[in-house]
């Protein structure tokens, strides 16, 4: 793991919670130390300015005015100054109300600042009380002096009140900043830490958690996108599983049919092979009966030929017309027919082969019935489905062939006594030369493709077919549209 994904994790709540409660904390600590310093001095100069405008008021005054001591008391009580004012031989004209060095003691002075007109200031210091004044010194214009005193201790005393109230509220306007910065961050970021657990589902292919969309900012906006590349990846795995799954479909189809075409070559070959090993045994076998003069059994071996021939000539036209079906090269010519009489003349030409092997055959298709289709290809049809149910028949050996009305078609059943076709071979006997007795008997010269034929035919038609085991035997239907 790398030195970044070994750090330990920090909400973005709590890292935004911590830095802008960090950079206010900073901007309170910094006002807090400026009035610490700063203060005590603005309350120094703010005094100084006063001091100075009673100083320009006072000497605006006639020491010759009845009111004049009056007066100055009055600006005195005020302004809570205490003022001296002395003549220009130094005789006092008015002493303040206060006493400020009455007790006697040291005095010292310091902070000496001199102003432009000769006036200055000075702090005194008595010693005794340790009491400070703020002292001005000025000149009057009729000759004088004024002394202006102003108790430094209250001027102190006014800055640190005035630093402890800025400081209690600077406290509290910290402690509701934060409060604020709180509930701020949690709404601030409830969509972000929503985005991060929804893109992190997504990397888990879950798209069901959506982010919530508030507002037109830029986060909003963000949320929004991040839905809709959600709903967007959401429909893209599944059209990509749906063609997966597809794919996985038609590779197992290309492997059915790519087994189907061995099997399809391994089927005509062993067709194809026993006639030809037979046609040449008795040619052979002729040749000799003629070479010896039997002539009698030389024409039985003929005849036996013949039959071979004929039987692999019956097997390639087959094979001819299921391709043509197949291939979609062949035209449906579509007649009304009559559905019962073409089962009867079947049933009628087979008389005398279900006769000896014992089979009663019903035909309870109704009068009247009449479906729409190649006369000649529906003919084949039913008669693959009978000739199929011949060879089958066993037990009570009944064929019996109905007709259902289903809508725009009619269904033709054809049901025959016997033996269950098993669940596995129900999809495969529709295969080409494929036989579910798995018995390969050429007895009755069937190829194992009269029902490949009928599914290329109802292909062709459009309709379906089927077959289904039912009580006692096995039913093979097919649809044909019903004929005006």
């Amino acid at each position: 793991m790398t030195e970044k994904g070994k750090k330990r994790f920090m909400s973005i709540r709590t890292r935004l919670f911590l830095q802008v409660g960090f950079v206010i904390l900073i901007a309170i600590a910094f006002i807090l130390v400026l009035n610490n310093f700063l203060l005590p001095d603005i309350y120094t100069r703010n005094e100084k300015r006063a001091m100075r405008e009673v100083y320009r008021i006072i000497d605006g005054i006639s020491p010759e005015d009845e009111l004049y001591s009056h007066k100055i008391n009055n600006y005195e009580r005020a302004n809570s100054l205490s003022i001296d004012i002395y003549q220009s031989d130094g005789t006092p004209l008015y002493y303040g109300t206060d006493e400020l060095f009455s007790h006697g003691g040291k005095t010292t002075f310091s902070d000496y600042d001199d102003d432009k007109n000769g006036s200055h200031f000075e702090i005194l210091t008595n010693e005794t009380t340790k009491s400070q004044y703020l002292v001005y010194f000025a000149p009057l214009s009729f000759g004088g002096e004024i002394e202006i005193y102003s108790m430094k201790d209250n001027i102190d005393a006014n800055a640190n009140t005035a630093i402890l109230i800025t400081s209690a509220t600077s406290v509290a306007a910290l402690l509701l900043a934060v409060l604020f910065i709180f509930f701020y961050t949690r709404k601030f970021t409830k969509p972000l830490i929503k985005m991060s657990e929804v893109t992190a589902r997504m990397s888990e292919m879950d798209f069901s958690q959506k982010c919530e969309v508030e507002g037109n900012d830029e986060i909003s906006m963000l949320s929004e996108s991040i839905n809709n590349m959600s709903d967007s990846l959401d429909e893209t795995l599944k059209d990509l599983s749906e063609k997966n799954i597809q794919l996985e479909a038609d590779i197992e189809k290309e492997k059915t049919l790519d087994k189907i075409r061995k099997d399809f070559i391994s089927n005509v070959s062993h067709e194809l092979k026993t006639p030809i090993s037979i046609i040449r045994g008795y040619s052979e076998g002729a040749q000799m009966m003629l070479d010896t003069g039997n002539n009698d059994s030389a024409k039985e071996y003929c005849n036996i030929i013949v039959d071979e021939t004929e039987k692999m000539n019956a097997l390639v036209l087959q094979l001819l017309e299921l391709s043509m079906y197949e291939s979609g090269s062949v035209t449906v010519n579509a007649e009304r027919i009559d559905l019962r009489t073409l089962v009867e003349d079947y049933a009628q030409d087979n008389s005398f082969k279900m006769n000896d092997n014992g089979i009663t055959f019903v035909n309870e298709i109704q009068d009247g019935i009449y479906g729409m289709g190649d006369p000649i290809k529906i003919e084949m049809v039913i008669n693959n489905y009978i000739s199929n149910a011949i060879s089958h028949a066993d037990g009570e050996k009944l064929i019996r062939v109905t007709s259902e009305d289903v809508g725009d078609c009619y269904r033709i059943t054809v049901y025959n006594t016997g033996e269950h076709i098993r669940d596995e071979d129900i999809d495969s006997i529709w295969i080409s030369f494929y036989r579910a007795d798995k018995s390969r008997s050429r007895k009755e010269g069937r190829f194992g493709l009269g029902l490949s034929i009928v599914s290329a035919i109802q292909k062709l038609h459009g309709c379906d077919y089927g077959v289904y085991n039912t009580d006692g035997g096995v039913s093979f239907w097919f649809d044909i549209k019903k004929g005006e």
